[in-house]
């Protein structure tokens, strides 16, 4: 009969069962790199909406037919391209403070992230709330203005063609611009997100 050396190694346990929350997500890096790249378009838009706003809009052309139609609507409708401009550096700010908290892998990233989330959320419906009530009202005036410049008359059918295009984009546009907070808000209320975020957490050391 064999006999157990009592030099021969105890025999393997089972594998250590990993504990809940001790790997990092792979979303918080990554969510910590996409947020700093949106913070750089935001803040490229932002100052964008402040430059036209003090110099004017690059693009319009004097000799244009509607041309003061347009610098019209411009003017009309500076406050709203502050507003704008201002949102833009507001979230730019709060994805520029989430991003660098989520790369360092500090569990604070996510609430700095999910402020930002609702914040961009809130500022997508107060824009459709602006748009519908200023924007296209405005929109409809300089149009008409325009195609009466260009024509002579109102052409009914092309009224209706760019009320109809504009209360579309008008409305999908931030819907759609809704679609990356949401994600953020998705992927960072995960459980395994939220038992990282626990674990490392100052109040549980």
């Amino acid at each position: 009969m064999d006999s157990i050396s009592p030099y021969q190694p105890p025999a393997a346990g089972p594998p250590p069962v990993p504990v809940s929350g001790a790997t990092e997500p792979s979303a918080i890096k990554v969510f910590g790199i996409l947020h700093l790249a949106m913070a750089g378009i935001g803040v490229l838009m932002g100052c964008w909406y402040f430059v036209v706003l003090v110099t004017g809009n690059p693009f319009l052309n004097p000799k244009t037919p509607g041309y003061e139609a347009q610098l019209a609507f411009q003017q009309e409708l500076g406050w709203v391209s502050a507003l704008t401009g201002g949102f833009q550096l507001l979230l730019a700010g709060l994805l520029i403070a989430a991003g660098v908290k989520m790369i360092r892998s500090r569990p604070d990233g996510v609430r700095w992230s999910n402020r930002y989330a609702w914040c961009s959320i809130a500022t997508k419906m107060a824009s459709i709330v602006v748009a519908v009530v200023f924007v296209l009202p405005a929109t409809h005036r300089m149009v008409g203005e325009v195609v009466k410049t260009e024509s002579g008359k109102t052409d009914n059918t092309t009224m209706t063609v760019v009320r109809f295009s504009s209360a579309i984009g008008t409305i999908a546009t931030p819907v759609f611009s809704c679609l990356y907070p949401a994600l953020a808000l998705f992927f960072l209320s995960r459980p395994n997100v939220k038992a990282w975020c626990r674990r490392n957490s100052p109040d549980a050391a």
